[in-house]
């Protein structure tokens, strides 16, 4: 499968520079920048009250640039998703099936629950951990929309996730995505 910027839903930037570095066997030039600031006007070697720090990074290539350099590295190098056993470690592996939005919510209560994309695959469930910077233009203000607009979500796609549990209560596997793009 070709790569087609336009059907990124999803893409891990952690993910795509860590595997950027060990495929292409190039760094792409990470530059980290860390902003501190303290309310309390104390820091010391051993403690800090009141400190806050934010982080960002930058690289000389954009995220996409990786990924485009990846993707056929990364489509050979891991499997369909399988047989997952609890217990056993993680996996990582590519999925494929419909991704859907999800809710978990007390059955007692009518408010409104954690809502989350899942992916229905297989006849099976998979609740995403995701990172909402991370989704293309539109994927994460869904969660703010109106339930109006929530019904009838089916996307087709191809995922690569590291699953890393299954709830058996809740009959899903729960997996954090690196890489979510539509299959048409």
């Amino acid at each position: 499968m070709e790569l087609n910027d336009d059907n990124l839903v999803y893409l891990d930037l952690e993910f795509v520079s860590r595997k950027y570095e060990e495929l292409v066997g190039a760094n792409p030039h990470e530059k980290i920048t860390k902003q501190e600031g303290a309310s309390a006007g104390l820091k010391a070697f051993f403690a800090t009250a009141g400190l806050s720090t934010q982080e960002s990074r930058s690289y000389s290539i954009t995220s996409r640039q990786m990924l485009h350099a990846l993707w056929p590295g990364i489509l050979d190098n891991y499997d369909d998703f399988g047989a997952f056993e609890n217990y056993k470690g993680t996996r990582i592996a590519w999925m494929k099936g419909d991704l859907t939005l999800g809710e978990w919510r007390d059955s007692e209560k009518r408010e409104p629950g954690y809502e989350f994309y899942q992916l229905i695959h297989n006849s099976q469930r998979t609740a995403f951990l995701a990172d909402p910077s991370y989704f293309s233009a539109g994927f994460s203000k869904i969660f703010g929309a109106s339930p109006a607009l929530k019904g009838n979500v089916g996307i087709p796609v191809m995922c690569l996730a590291r699953v890393m549990w299954h709830v058996d209560d809740a009959r899903n596997f729960v997996a954090c995505p690196y890489v979510i793009v539509e299959s048409r």
